[in-house]
């Protein structure tokens, strides 16, 4: 015989209060995160959001860029400074 899946327990009500708690604070620290790279440049905003903490979804949700858009910011602020080798032929 195969097996029933096991039951989830309902959240107790404390549960209940902490995740709305929750979700407020995450709305608050989003808010303010807009707020602080309002007038800055998109690739700037992506890393300044990236270096507070906000994963690439949150910050491609803020920005409305693509997440892969996070990486390739990380990726140019990475080798800004770097000299491009020229191959010999």
């Amino acid at each position: 015989m195969a097996r029933k899946p096991a039951r989830k327990r309902a959240p107790a009500v404390a549960e209940q209060g902490e995740n709305k708690d929750s979700q407020a604070l995450h709305r608050i620290a989003g808010l303010l995160a807009i707020i602080a790279v309002k007038d800055m440049d998109t690739d700037d905003a992506a890393l300044k959001l990236d270096a507070i903490g906000f994963s690439a979804s949150e910050v491609s949700g803020m920005l409305g860029v693509g997440t892969n858009y996070i990486q390739v910011a990380r990726f140019r602020k990475r080798n800004a400074g770097r000299k491009i080798k020229k191959r010999k032929v």
